[in-house]
């Protein structure tokens, strides 16, 4: 895993060691933030399933002012601090762990112009996540949600949102949505 443009461009991260985790591959992470071109920069970005935090380096790469990555694992959360140190990232990259819930729940009331979501492609919770995003209000209006889903997994949206873009890459698709 490399970070592909930015401050960090070039730098290598740490992987995770094993399959439990799959990060956003180079081809797609360089995709996302095509479609997300001028958005980033001065934005305040969202990972709620952030792996191995290759997403929100990327972000802060690219310009964004804050990120808050959220993983439920000890061991992703352990990589997000290995590769936010290791390119030298500090206040500006909030880490919790905690479930998206949680998460959600103390973050309500901010607001993030960019949220990514990459929850495990078997995951059944995909509407809820969407739901509880609306629930508690921290899509910042204009602001895009961007979800990394298995193309064979119909993404079915809750009331409240519309469909931005979206983008098949073999078995991955990237589907962007704002608020309606």
């Amino acid at each position: 895993m490399r970070v592909i443009a930015g401050k960090y461009k070039g730098r290598t991260l740490f992987s995770p060691k094993d399959q439990a985790v799959r990060p956003t591959t180079d081809r797609i992470k360089e995709n996302v933030f095509n479609l997300l071109q001028g958005r980033t920069a001065g934005a305040c970005f969202l990972d709620l399933f952030g792996g191995s935090g290759a997403m929100s380096v990327e972000a802060l790469s690219r310009g964004a002012r804050r990120t808050v990555t959220v993983d439920a694992s000890a061991e992703s959360i352990a990589l997000v601090k290995k590769n936010f140190q290791k390119v030298g990232i500090g206040k500006e990259g909030e880490i919790l762990f905690c479930s998206y819930d949680a998460a959600l729940n103390r973050l309500s009331g901010e607001k993030f112009d960019l949220i990514y979501l990459d929850p495990p492609y078997r995951a059944v919770f995909y509407e809820d996540v969407l739901q509880s995003i609306l629930s508690c209000g921290v899509l910042a209006p204009g602001g895009l949600l961007v979800f990394e889903h298995a193309t064979e997994r119909a993404l079915n949206l809750p009331e409240g949102y519309a469909l931005f873009d979206s983008r098949k890459y073999g078995s991955v698709t990237i589907t962007i949505l704002t608020l309606a």
